[in-house]
This record gives structure tokens, sequence and C-alpha cells, in this order.
């Protein structure tokens, strides 16, 4: 029997203990240097073994719990090199699965996708937003049968969720090290001169934070979503929920619609205001 297949039966046992205690041996094995010689196989045997240790999971803590430690092993095990293999390997079986998941189950496995995005997020952070690593893992999510390249074999669900939580997620892993000063901002009332202060302190460090991500090229998968999927739906949704969200522009990401649209308004008016001194009579 293959090392995944060995985890893979004790993952998804109906027993709570002998699942916890596989997952302990995961986690070691995974941030070790016999992992490397998993196959893309390999790793989805496993993630087939996770979902189903997601599925046994019943109480709400302990679904929180797991789907931490499930997202976990993408930012604390997974090598760099593999850490692609493991996203891809997890929307596999996600995809694959989601057809079987009911009403009572949905919810811990909407759980799940949140903890995995957050850590997929904390992994690229942990490598300085690499070029090359962040443009592989967009890659993943937009190769022909993944989760976020429109296919209409896919389970609308799936994106769906993602355009929820996405910027969500993302700003909880840019300004991690800002939570502190943002809970301490919370205990002030909005018009205390202590509050601005911290507000606009805040604001110019968020700037200076932003400036080293690349969030532009991050939301570019909703941006051809937007553009080319099939359903219309689903094209609104990435710009209700990604697009126009006004993080975006708070973070000059993208440009503010309402000073574009008072600059084309002055220009609009002056060019009237032409327009009807050209109309007015002068007199013979």
């Amino acid at each position: 029997m293959s090392t995944s297949s060995a985890f893979v039966k004790k993952l998804a046992s109906n027993d709570r203990p002998t699942r916890e205690a596989a997952l302990e041996s995961l986690k070691r094995f995974l941030s070790s240097k016999s992992s490397k010689k998993l196959s893309e196989l390999d790793l989805s045997k496993l993630w087939k073994g996770l979902y189903y240790s997601m599925w046994f999971c019943d109480r709400p803590r302990a679904q929180e719990r797991l789907a931490e430690q499930l997202g976990s092993l993408f930012s604390d095990c997974i090598s760099r090199d593999q850490f692609c293999s493991f996203v891809s390997s997890f929307w596999v079986i996600m995809i694959s699965e989601w057809p079987n998941v009911d009403q009572w189950r949905v919810d811990k496995y909407y759980l799940l996708i949140r903890r995995v995005l957050r850590h997929n997020f904390k992994m690229l952070k942990l490598n300085n937003w690499d070029e090359e690593l962040v443009k592989n893992w967009l890659e993943v999510l937009e190769k022909e049968g993944g989760v976020l390249s429109g296919d209409k074999k896919i389970a609308y669900a799936l994106p769906y969720h993602i355009c929820d939580i996405y910027l969500d997620e993302l700003e909880l892993i840019i300004f991690e090290e800002l939570k502190g000063d943002q809970e301490v901002l919370e205990n002030y009332k909005k018009d205390d001169k202590e509050y601005i202060e911290l507000y606009e302190s805040l604001f110019k460090r968020k700037l200076q934070i932003v400036e080293d991500i690349p969030i532009k090229q991050l939301i570019s998968p909703f941006e051809h979503l937007n553009k080319d999927a099939l359903l219309k739906t689903l094209r609104e949704k990435c710009a209700d929920e990604v697009l126009n969200d006004e993080r975006l522009k708070d973070w000059g990401v993208v440009e503010d619609d309402e000073s574009d649209s008072e600059e084309d308004g002055e220009a609009d008016s002056a060019s009237e205001d032409e327009d009807e001194s050209e109309d007015e009579w002068k007199g013979f």
C-alpha cells in the first residue's frame, strides 16, 4: 500500500481519534523531505481523505478547528515546490465531490474553502508575493476545469463563494500586522481627535503595504470571468463582490469613479457653456 493510500484510509475513518492521529502524522510527513516524492495523484488521494475527515466532523467548534488545521497545511507544512500542486489537488477533489455535498454539510465546506484561501494568501505572503509563485497559483485557479475557469461543468456555488470571500481573506492577510491597531481604533468614537489621528496613520500604513502587493494581478481572474463567463449572474457577481468593491479604490488599485465623473461633469459643463456662448445672439 502506498504512503498516500495508508493516510487516506485513516483520514477517512469514522473514528475521531484515528482521524486526529492521522492528521498529526500527515503534518509531520508533509513537512519532511519524503513528501517531495508525492505525485499530484498522491496529493489528490490525500485530499480525498482530508475531504472525508471534514465529512465526519459534526460539531461546529470541531469543524472550525479542523478547517483551520486543514487550511494551515498550505502555509505551515507543504513546500513551495509542491504548493501549487497541493492547491490543484484540493480543487480537483472539491469540484468532483461538490455534487455530493448536501444541505446539512455545505456550510462546513464553505468554511473549509475560506480557510484554505486564507492560508493560500498566507503562503504567498510568506514568499513575499513572489511574482512566479503568484502567477503559477492563479494559473491553477484559471486553468481548464479550474474553479475560476468559468467552465459550465463546475458548480457555480464554488466561484460564487470565492467571490464572496476573496477580498475579505486577502485583506485579513495583507493587513495582519495592523490587527491590534485596528482593534484599538474601534474603541474610539469617530469624532474623537485620537480616532482621526489613528485612522489617518493606519490609512497611510495600509497604502504603504499595498504598494508591495500585486493586488491588480490577484484580482485578474475576476476580470476575465466578468468579461468571458457564460453565465450572466457570475459576470455580475465578479463585478459586484470583487471588481467594484470600495476597498480596491481605497487601496489605490482602481480609480475612483466619482472623481472621474466629477472631472467629466466639469468638462461637460464647460463644453455646454462654450456651446451656449457660441449660440448666443450677438447682434448684426
